[in-house]
Formats: structure tokens, C-alpha cells, sequence
């Protein structure tokens, strides 16, 4: 299954760079926060969260957000998820400047929590957090002064973890 996961992001990552210029269109001190919500593979659930966007340079934003995915619960075992992203975005050009496609990488962090309930006899859990890479891709569309966007990414550590979000970012400045 991961290689499938795997397998998408590059070739949805190929296509990007292939018809894309190497030309950014924000401007260096941009910010924008935002809402979005997501499905995570590893936890087979849907996620809510939160974004923020910083413009470092016209053509790199740092792209930092935070998702907690809903818990899952399967007979007596009960799971829940938090992801904390720092992402850093490259923005590519296309010939129409209200898309505006990007690779990103970055760090994950994966903080989980599971519970059994041993029916009477006690409950027992375990939680931790993991630390990975994320690589992946998504797009911008620009709708008047919002943003949409859709993004795709893998969580590369022990809690393995393919993310499909998306939401929508408005301006601070």
C-alpha cells in the first residue's frame, strides 16, 4: 500500500514540474492562516486543522500547520492522532496565474494515543510521538483575495501516514 501512496505523489509531483515555469507569484513577506481538513491514511479517518503561510522569498513559503485527525475507535481499542507540520513550499508559475502549484518537504511530527478497556478487568494505553519527513505537492487557487488550496503529502517515519487535505487561507497583510 505504501508503494501506491508513494507511486501517486511522484507522478502527481512530475506532472506539477512538468508544466510549470520556475517563476514564483507571491511577493517575499506575504502571510495568510487558514482552516482545512484532511483524511490520514495511517489513522483511516478524516482530520481538521489549522495553517499558516510566511513568504520568505517569492518563490518559498514556509508552511507550518497543525492537524488533529478524529479518533477511531475498532471493539475495545481506541485511537486518536495529532500531526504538527513544518513545511517549507516551492512555488512554480504556470501560464495561468490564479494556480499556482508547489512541491513541499518538511518535518512531521506524529503524536499518538491508544487505549484498550480490558471490559472490567481494567484499561490499559500507550501514547507516543514520532518524528518523520514529509514530501509532497499541492496547488493554490487564487479566488479573489482567498486562497484555495488542495494539498497531498506522505509522513515518512514509523507511523507512515498519507494525507490528503485541503482548505482555504485568507490574507494578513
Amino acid at each position: 500500500m505504501k508503494k501506491i501512496y508513494l507511486s501517486t505523489l511522484i507522478i502527481a509531483l512530475g506532472l506539477f514540474l512538468s508544466t510549470s515555469n520556475l517563476n514564483a507569484q507571491t511577493s517575499q513577506g506575504a502571510m495568510r492562516i487558514g482552516a482545512q481538513l484532511g483524511y490520514g491514511s495511517g489513522i483511516e479517518s478524516l482530520g481538521i486543522g489549522a495553517r499558516f503561510d510566511y513568504a520568505i522569498t517569492d518563490a518559498i513559503l514556509l508552511a507550518p500547520d497543525l492537524m488533529y485527525f478524529f479518533g477511531k475507535s475498532e471493539g475495545s481499542v481506541d485511537l486518536s492522532w495529532f500531526d504538527i507540520n513544518l513545511n517549507g513550499n516551492y512555488l512554480f508559475e504556470t501560464n495561468n496565474p490564479d494556480i499556482i502549484p508547489y512541491v513541499l518537504a518538511g518535518i512531521n511530527i506524529g503524536i499518538f494515543n491508544t487505549s484498550i478497556d480490558d471490559f472490567g478487568f481494567g484499561s490499559y494505553g500507550a501514547s507516543g510521538t514520532k518524528i518523520g519527513l514529509n514530501l509532497g505537492g499541492g496547488a493554490d487557487f487564487l479566488v479573489g483575495t482567498l486562497v484555495v488550496f488542495g494539498e497531498m503529502r506522505y509522513a515518512i517515519s514509523s507511523l507512515d501516514q498519507f494525507v490528503i487535505q485541503g482548505g482555504v487561507k485568507f490574507p494578513l497583510n
